[in-house]
């Protein structure tokens, strides 16, 4: 590992080293011919990465494949620090693969991994395309750099556009609030208002130093000038840079996603119509395949594509959260392959191992030949039609159209994934029934693209059709969702039939209607569901996503932010009520002595819960002793009448 860059470190905790913005590490990843892939810089040292996870990292990073595309790519990877963490880190690569007869495998093959904690894929996506040549220009002593640079940036807003500065410009990015099922405090909050301003600008670096313009020196000086220039960029841990560049503002994708009022699931900023490119139609299909917690394998030539796919299908079913386990690009080398292959290989999925897997390594057709699921894209060129004259361009053109399109088979369950031979169309196959339809209104929304070829192996920025039909297809399946989860709102309110009396001390759970199938299947009206889902399939639809693993997490984190938000309405009453009202049924009557016992049990769990609380509300407090002594005093009456 290069000393220069593991060397010099402190003491400091790793989990107080990673900022705000997630950020735990940088690092390089190299291929060396007697040892394969290492890693080969590591930035902080402290940052407390585990030797599985170093070497999980240098696994991932440089994709196998058997392609001979030159250039960039950009790719996301997890990886877990410790084999028992539940938490998987992220790894947001940038590899760079260049013709180099000098060197053993004819290649150039060097990879720059920025190591996070959050899926924050738009932001470290763009940081990535800033540093990333800036590393390959000046070597490993950018990573300490580019580390302090983000430390350095404020205090994380989410949901607005921000422009950042680093490496002496700035990316203009959106950072989104995430759903946490977990945590449901943090998505109780109340959500800041919006700035007067239309974005933030971010004052530049105070450790950077201005130099001479480098446009001023004679580019015939040749090395030493490329030497001078590194030693100038990059001094003690920190950028230094020859001008200010002005500010940029949003792109016109931020513009769009500034206007959204509600919290992401992790992925939902990762496009589906730039993911699944040709693959529009079947996309109600995939939907199905996530929504009902199907194992799902994709297979691309291209880590970019596999990485993508495969967080953008997790991502179909949001407002809903994937709950299964995701390896955006996974190789045969990393230390729980095994593990993973035989959770599901055996043809059906079990939906509390959900596992979705992309690669380009086409070994997983024969050694996950049983996974329930898989999409394949194209490994073979797509051939050319041959034009004679206009009548044979006619019968070319229309050959050619046959031949294009995903090829969407249902295979049964003993069927080997590998019998199927490559093709130059995607192929995607199952082995559950389809409920889904395609919507063609939609379809007929996208915008078409123009005549250019499109590479998998760079990074720019979205052309506008791409970004209008991202947000047409997002804007569809989160409405999609909410549609298929509107049968279940009649659980996360009070409970008509329930049959008790409801007063400002009652415990909402005790009020909701409890939840079975059969009940639920009972009072859903076919008529009102999405048109999308097919008729006579709507019920196995329904049964597969309650017993798969998004329903359950999913639907106690609704039940407990009804219960809180039901309790916080019932604390802003209570300061508003006379005893005496309290102690009356709606309609003045008094109350039996078995009521105001119940009313005395219910005051004390909330005093109880007051008293807990983080920061403890006085005034709530002295309002529910005030109420319970009225209560008591009741009861003392009670007791003397008898």
């Amino acid at each position: 590992m290069n000393a220069a860059v593991a060397a010099d470190g402190d003491d400091t905790d790793p989990q107080q080293l990673a900022s705000t913005y997630g950020l735990r590490a940088l690092a390089t990843v190299v291929f060396d011919i007697d040892s394969g892939q290492k890693l080969d810089a590591l930035y902080p040292p402290t940052c407390g990465l585990s030797e599985a996870a170093k070497t999980s990292l240098a696994h991932l990073s440089l994709p196998h494949c058997n392609n001979q595309d030159e250039g960039d790519t950009q790719f996301i990877v997890r990886f877990r620090d410790d084999p028992e963490d539940r938490e998987l880190l992220f790894g947001f690569v940038l590899f760079r693969q260049q013709k180099d007869e000098s060197r053993t495998r004819g290649y150039f093959q060097k990879a720059l991994v920025l190591v996070s904690t959050k899926p924050y894929v738009d932001l470290y996506d763009r940081v990535l395309r800033v540093i990333g040549p800036l590393f390959f220009k000046v070597g490993p002593h950018v990573l300490a750099a580019v580390y302090n640079n983000i430390k350095s940036w404020p205090e994380l807003v989410h949901d607005t556009p921000v422009v950042l500065p680093l490496a002496g410009t700035y990316i203009s990015c959106i950072v989104p609030k995430l759903l946490d099922y977990e945590h449901p405090d943090s998505t109780y909050e109340s959500d800041a208002e919006s700035p007067l301003h239309s974005h933030f600008i971010i004052e530049g670096d105070d450790d950077a130093t201005d130099i001479p313009d480098f446009n001023d020196v004679d580019e015939d000086d040749g090395d030493e000038d490329d030497d001078t220039e590194e030693t100038v960029l990059v001094k003690e841990g920190n950028f230094v840079v020859s001008h200010r560049q002005h500010p940029p503002s949003p792109s016109f994708g931020d513009l769009l996603l500034s206007k959204r009022t509600h919290q992401l699931t992790p992925f939902e900023n990762i496009g589906l119509y730039s993911s699944f490119v040709g693959l529009e139609e079947s996309l109600w299909l995939l939907w199905q395949l996530a929504i009902t917690g199907e194992s799902f394998l994709i297979l691309s030539p291209h880590a970019r594509t596999c990485s993508q796919a495969a967080l953008a299908f997790t991502s179909l079913i949001a407002p809903l959260q994937f709950q299964g386990d995701c390896r955006p690009y996974f190789t045969v080398y990393e230390a729980d392959f095994d593990t993973l292959s035989s959770r599901q290989n055996h043809g059906v999925s079990n939906p509390k191992d959900v596992t979705v897997i992309g690669t380009t390594n086409p070994f997983f057709m024969k050694s996950l030949s049983h996974w329930p699921n898989a999409l394949i894209f194209p490994f073979l060129e797509p051939p050319r039609a041959k034009v004679h004259s206009a009548k044979g361009a006619v019968r070319a053109e229309h050959t050619e159209a046959e031949e294009t399109g995903t090829i969407c088979l249902r295979i049964q369950k003993n069927v080997e994934l590998d019998d199927f031979e490559n093709s130059h169309r995607p192929m995607l196959l199952r082995r559950c029934p389809r409920c889904m339809t395609p919507d063609v209104t939609v379809l007929h929304q996208l915008v078409s693209p123009p005549e250019v070829r499109i590479t998998q192996t760079t990074s720019h920025e979205e052309e506008p059709y791409v970004t209008i039909n991202n947000a047409v297809l997002r804007k569809h399946f989160r409405k999609l969702t909410k549609d298929f989860l509107l049968p279940f709102e009649q659980y996360f309110g009070i409970w008509k039939a329930s049959g008790r009396r409801s007063n400002l001390y009652m415990s909402a759970e005790d009020y909701m209607k409890p939840f079975t199938l059969p009940g639920l299947l009972s009072s859903i009206k076919p008529r009102k569901l999405p048109p999308q889902i097919k008729q006579g399939k709507w019920k196995a639809l329904y049964k597969a996503f309650v017993q798969g693993p998004h329903f359950e997490p999913w639907f106690n984190y609704r039940r407990q932010r009804c219960i809180h938000d039901f309790a916080n309405t019932l604390r802003a009453l209570r300061d508003g009520v006379d005893s005496d009202l309290l102690l009356c049924s709606p309609f003045g009557a008094n109350l039996s002595q078995e009521q105001y016992i119940k009313l005395k049990k219910e005051m004390e769990v909330a005093l109880a819960f007051e008293k807990a609380r983080s920061e403890v509300d006085k005034q709530q407090v002295r309002t529910i002793k005030k109420h319970l002594k009225a209560v008591k005093e009741k009861l003392r009456s009670f007791k003397q009448t008898q």
